[in-house]
């Protein structure tokens, strides 16, 4: 009612483009309806109808009807920016500082320190344009420094700030503010500010105020599958105040156990002074080899009260151990004659936990022939075939002896294994027959030459 109020001829036009605007959306803050709304305001002028002017010729007249058609009016343009608002705030940067960091935490008087706050754009799909970020701290000396045109953070974006100051010569706790000024990008209209406090805190007799946990481990550097082993934890307070409430907690890893308690409480911790835990592991078969690091967490409280959280490691390294053995032995061919060339299959198994690497196999047979044999890397549960090719030279009972040489993560080893390889002389009865036949063929020449003789 209000826009059909002041529509007139001359400002048709724009009084459309502003309903049909408002309807689709157009407008995505305050501001841009307010400046539509000036102008509509200011074409009425010229023709005498804005609100003051109507208002005033209301009251000459005295005419009660108008003015509560007037208050209608007001009433209903109220109403259209109470609506618009929840639009338009749902798409306005919302800048605020989720956290700070003031280094040192506790300041001697006329201590140099900083503070980083994170400031971060809780709006999701509103950018803010930040153009002034600056510390106000009457009491403190700074470099009044000021981050200005800033630049834009985007919906959901966060930025990092950090400011220098002196702490002030007298003692007590202190609240400077970050001042924020920002605007939603594109739009200059709509400005906000935000103040941020935060504590600083001056005491002479912390000048040394530190806590400093210090932990010396003290654990095997290696261990095989199966083995136990004891981690020692000697915590020392380094620093000039008191550690209190300290709080450690060992991590659970798999195929490593231990009996003992994981978590310990040490109520009290003066400068100077140690702590120390013993804990008692033990690893299983199936322990994988390779770094296995045990996680420690650490809390304590200083001076300041503040929970303070170190997390440490310590670090075991799990070797396999490679156990070499003979799985089968064969020939080919089956029986070895005297003069044969034959081939011997030794294979080779690895029954331990850790793999055996360079593996190399020799015989010591007084046969010409392939007396070394390489066979690499042999894996857990895995076998391997060393292969001779020899040539019987002689015949016999032979014993010999089976060298096996590898390394494993342990270091370098050497296995010998007794054998024995039989080879028959050479077969007899093939020269035996040849001889017979000729003694059989001169016998039956001897006996038909003699009567020829006769004649």
């Amino acid at each position: 009612m209000l826009i059909k109020a002041i529509n007139t001829p001359e400002t048709s036009d724009v009084v459309d483009s502003f309903i049909n605007k408002f309807r689709e959306g157009y407008y995505s803050s305050r501001g841009d309806v307010i400046r539509d709304l000036i102008r509509l305001d200011r074409l009425v002028c010229k023709k005498k109808r804005n609100i003051i002017t109507m208002m005033a010729y209301i009251g000459l007249k005295g005419n009660i009807m108008k003015i509560k058609e007037l208050f209608k009016w007001i009433l209903i343009a109220v109403l259209l920016l109470s609506i618009f608002t929840p639009l338009t705030s749902a798409q306005s940067p919302a800048l605020t500082i989720t956290n700070y960091t003031i280094q040192p935490e506790i300041l001697t008087p006329g201590e140099l320190g900083t503070v980083t706050v994170m400031i971060k754009n809780t709006a999701v799909n509103a950018s803010a344009d930040i153009e002034d970020i600056y510390l106000f701290a009457p009491r403190f000396e700074h470099d009044y420094q000021r981050f200005k045109h800033v630049g834009v953070l985007g919906g959901g974006s966060s930025t990092l700030i950090t400011f220098a100051f002196t702490a002030p010569e007298k003692e007590g706790i202190y609240f400077p503010e970050i001042h924020i000024v920002y605007h939603p990008e594109g739009s200059h209209l709509i400005r906000e500010t935000i103040r941020y406090p935060f504590p600083v805190r001056v005491n002479e007799r912390t000048s040394l105020k530190e806590v400093s946990l210090e932990v010396e481990k003290d654990i095997p550097r290696k261990i095989s599958p199966g083995d136990d082993f004891t981690l020692s934890l000697k915590f020392t307070n380094k620093g000039e105040t008191a550690a209190h409430d300290v709080f450690v907690e060992i991590g659970e890893l798999q195929s490593i156990y231990s009996n003992d308690p994981n978590n310990y409480y040490i109520r009290r911790l003066d400068p100077g002074e140690s702590f120390e835990i013993k804990l008692n592991f033990k690893s299983s078969e199936d322990t994988p080899t390779g770094m296995i690091t045990i996680p420690i967490s650490i809390t304590y409280e200083g001076l300041s009260s503040e929970v303070k959280t170190q997390n440490e490691t310590a670090g075991i390294e799990v070797i396999g151990t490679a156990e070499l053995s003979i799985s089968n032995i064969k020939t080919d061919p089956l029986n070895i004659k005297q003069g044969d060339d034959f081939t011997l299959f030794v294979r080779i198994e690895n029954a331990g936990d850790g793999d055996a690497k360079s593996v190399k196999a020799s015989v010591n047979l007084p046969f010409e022939g392939s007396r070394d044999a390489f066979l690499g890397k042999i894996e857990v549960d895995e076998d391997a075939p060393a292969v001779f090719r020899l040539r019987a030279s002689d015949s016999g009972q032979f014993n010999y002896k089976l060298n096996i040489e590898y390394s494993d993560d342990s270091g370098k080893y050497a296995v010998d294994e007794e054998l024995s390889l039989y080879v028959e002389p050479q077969n007899t009865t093939n020269l035996i027959i040849p001889v017979a036949l000729a003694v059989l063929i001169l016998f039956i020449t001897g006996i038909a030459f003699i009567p020829w003789r006769r004649r």
